[in-house]
């Protein structure tokens, strides 16, 4: 019985913090963006020369 009560403390808090990074989802900063000449307006290169 003692096994079981530590099994289910460990497995809350586990699966509550699985939880919270599935809901959240990936990180948009490591999303991959479209290759356009007007992409490179966010390095500072002028795409109109």
């Amino acid at each position: 019985m003692k096994e079981i009560l530590i099994l289910i403390a460990t497995l809350i808090p586990v699966l509550y913090l699985a939880y919270r990074l599935v809901r959240r989802g990936v990180s948009k900063k490591y999303e991959r963006h479209p290759k356009t000449p007007w992409s490179s307006l966010n390095e500072g290169i002028d795409p109109s020369q």
